[in-house]
């Protein structure tokens, strides 16, 4: 198997708006066909239901050996095509590869590499009910395990869409109801909002929150477009279980 593919010197990275930098990633990866005839191609969100996801070796970090809380993390990972783990010989060792722009630990990561370190085992006893902050919102550290939605790339890159409402600042930072037009918790990108084709057809302006981020199965029926969660146990099995 070669190895993955180096991230293109074009890539486009905004703070804090991790979901975008990976779709932009995405559909470069699938538009190239060196990368889609050997790799199979995937966004994967990383939150729960308490929305306070501790992540270690990440670049946000307050100080080396801390986490970062996020309410919600995206990375693209790339995994072997099984049509090419039958070309390989027995015993030899299969690797899926992760990008995401925010860690410490250099893109792309092997999968086993990357999992061990960002969400190291028993991690939270140091910081249980600690006051962190993500996206700007002050929140209480819990100790709740990380779900990844593990979605498709041609899914996501034809049905995602993100008006960045999400990121406009609210009645807690200014004294006033609902969101403050333009007024955004980070500087958003200079491009305009992303909207894949397939969501553009069905009037969808933004599904970021309801049908990614979200981790209730209840929510999404619809597993081949907006795909499945899974518990640490169950994303490593299915990106180190090669």
């Amino acid at each position: 198997m070669p190895p993955p593919p180096p991230l293109p010197p074009d890539s486009i990275y905004t703070s804090c708006y991790c979901e975008e930098n990976v779709y932009l990633l995405c559909r470069t990866f699938l538009e190239t066909p060196s990368v889609v005839e050997l790799w199979e191609i995937f966004a994967v969100f990383i939150s729960n239901a308490n929305k306070t996801v501790a992540l270690w070796s990440q670049k946000a970090a307050r100080s080396p050996g801390t986490p970062v809380v996020w309410d919600y993390h995206v990375i693209l990972i790339i995994r072997p095509r099984r049509k090419e783990q039958t070309m390989e010989a027995e015993g030899s060792k299969m690797h899926s590869w992760v990008y995401d722009f925010d860690t410490t630990l250099g893109l792309p990561r092997s999968w086993e590499e990357y999992f061990s370190l960002t969400f190291p085992e028993d991690p939270l006893p140091a910081y249980e009910g600690c006051a962190v902050c993500f996206h700007g919102r002050p929140k209480m550290l819990m100790k709740s395990g990380s779900q990844f939605r593990v979605v498709g790339g041609e899914f996501f890159v034809q049905n995602f869409a993100s008006d960045r409402s999400h990121m406009l600042k609210t009645t807690e930072f200014t004294g006033t109801k609902g969101p403050e037009p333009g007024i955004y918790l980070s500087p958003p990108p200079s491009y305009a909002p992303i909207c894949g084709p397939s969501a553009v057809q069905k009037g969808i302006a933004n599904n970021l929150m309801q049908r990614y981020v979200t981790m209730s199965t209840a929510v999404n029926s619809d597993f081949a477009v907006y795909g499945v969660v899974l518990d640490n146990e169950s994303a490593n099995a299915f990106f180190a279980g090669l």
